[in-house]
């Protein structure tokens, strides 16, 4: 594979990481000006998972969180709770975040091999 193909692909699945939005963006720009791949190469490296493991990255820093305060009594029993915020329930956010990092890497995995075949 050639450097310039290694480096596309790096871009499209970690240069949403590195340099949010513009950095995927030069990446999908060099696959598209690129003659290795075919045409359905270009739209699944374009379309599966636009953005990369930028997804992920956000689910993991930006995810909102649930805060909760309690008061315990004098008898050290725990009293009602008062929470703020919203939380990503575990049976959707994990599904979601395997998804986020699975989806960049089978995309760049496909490309990959590909290069190596033209």
């Amino acid at each position: 594979m050639r450097r310039y193909d290694a480096v596309t692909v790096f871009l499209l699945l970690a240069g949403g990481v590195i340099l949010p939005v513009v950095g995927w963006l030069v990446g999908a720009v060099m696959l598209l000006a690129s003659r290795r791949w075919t045409l359905r190469d270009k739209l699944a490296g374009l379309l599966v998972w636009p953005g990369g493991l930028a997804a992920a990255a956000a689910l993991i820093i930006l995810a909102p969180t649930r805060d909760c305060v309690y008061v315990d009594d004098s008898s050290g029993h725990r009293h009602g709770g008062h929470c703020t915020g919203t939380a990503i329930p575990g049976w959707l956010g994990v599904p979601l975040l395997a998804l986020a990092i699975i989806g960049p890497l089978v995309t760049a995995l496909y490309l990959g091999r590909r290069a190596r075949r033209a």
